[in-house]
């Protein structure tokens, strides 16, 4: 089997079995063995096994000696962090996207961007959808920057997110999560047409935030200073 088909059919089980995770499929705790994946897609262990390592990197799932991987329950500290690693992330870069960006490329986006906030004004969007665009459009944005490790690192906190937020929201109504002001992205565009760095990174900040207000924590005042 050649390097390209084994990547991909590793790919095919992460995403799979990511979304059998999101959707409540696999509970919190449930231990996924090698060989029962590997039947249940009818391909070799390989792929399954590597797709289990990128996935136990990400903390998704927990390696267990002799058992197999567990299911790592989130909690709203790993969404703390990872939010708090955003910030450190792509507010610094924003100065540098500012002074790069095309007009085709923020036009391109703000189109996508408009589309996407009629839909959100207009029906209950699923929490995958909602999610996805999320990501799409930041990483779409940071991508401008040209910093290939900066951007992949991004889309692992995003899914690490991702992950936190199915967990706890993915059987509530969408007023549960979407506490979003549907011009944000758009007016994020417009400050960075404008290369107003300041309002930029307070609205990015903002947005980023809001993903973080979703949650009570109890305990912040112990851990998050």
């Amino acid at each position: 089997m050649s390097n390209n088909v084994q990547h991909t059919l590793k790919q095919q089980v992460y995403n799979q079995i990511l979304e059998d995770i999101i959707t409540k499929k696999y509970p919190v705790d449930y231990i996924l063995k090698e060989k029962e994946l590997s039947e249940k897609y009818g391909i070799s262990k390989a792929p399954v096994r590597e797709a289990l390592i990128e996935l136990s990197m990400e903390d998704i799932v927990k390696s267990i000696p002799r058992a197999g991987y567990r299911i790592v329950k989130f909690t709203e500290r790993d969404i703390f962090e990872a939010t708090e690693l955003r910030l450190i992330l792509e507010l610094p870069v924003l100065g540098k996207i500012i002074n790069i960006i095309s007009r085709e490329t923020l036009n391109e986006l703000r189109s996508q961007e408009e589309q996407f906030s009629r839909i959100k004004l207009q029906s209950k969007v699923p929490l995958d959808i909602w999610w996805n665009d999320n990501i799409r459009f930041h990483t779409a944005l940071n991508a401008t920057a040209g910093n290939g490790l900066l951007n992949s690192t991004l889309e692992i906190i995003v899914r690490r997110q991702w992950r936190g937020i199915a967990q706890l929201f993915w059987s509530g109504a969408p007023n549960e999560y979407l506490s979003f002001k549907p011009d944000t992205h758009i007016s994020l565009l417009n400050a960075i047409e404008n290369k107003n760095l300041n309002k930029a990174q307070a609205i990015l900040s903002e947005d980023i935030l809001s993903i973080r207000n979703l949650f009570t924590y109890s305990n912040q005042s112990s851990w998050a200073k």
